[in-house]
């Protein structure tokens, strides 16, 4: 079950903080799917290649990103990771100009894991935090 937890500290740690897209290939089932991801309109992921257009997209958008693994919670083939955010707005990945703003924020992400691979992630990132630090939303009230 411990090699579970080192699976996705592993997948943060390459993936998103070393920006080493290769890990994608060892760590992904080739038809997982992630949940939670996208804008104001969750979209479903769906295999290796869509998922490397987010991460694309997400690393040109936040080229200096950090993600900091909180806690890991297991439960046999199963497991949830709480994270926290972190980058510079630099680049248009989301399909905003670069604002050059800092963000952080904090998510969730609940995975299923067969075979030494993610097949299953339901994510649940503050997003809505990540656009209002961003200027795209606001969320003060008043």
């Amino acid at each position: 079950m411990r090699e579970n937890e080192a699976l996705i500290r592993r997948w943060f740690n390459e993936v998103w903080n070393d920006k080493r897209e290769s890990t994608i290939d060892e760590l992904l089932g080739d038809n997982c799917v992630h949940r939670g991801l996208g804008g104001t309109e969750p979209i479903e992921i769906r295999g290796l290649e869509q998922f490397k257009g987010f991460f694309r997209a997400f690393i040109d958008a936040f080229p200096d990103i950090e993600v900091t693994v909180e806690d890991v919670v297991l439960d046999g083939d199963r497991l949830a990771a709480r994270c926290t955010v972190r980058g510079t707005h630099t680049g248009g990945g989301l399909g905003v100009g670069a604002s050059g703003r800092r963000v952080e924020f904090t998510g969730l992400g609940m995975c299923t894991i067969k075979d030494g691979r993610l097949v299953e992630v339901w994510n649940e990132f503050d997003f809505l935090k990540m656009y209002d630090q961003l200027g795209l939303v606001s969320l003060r009230l008043g």
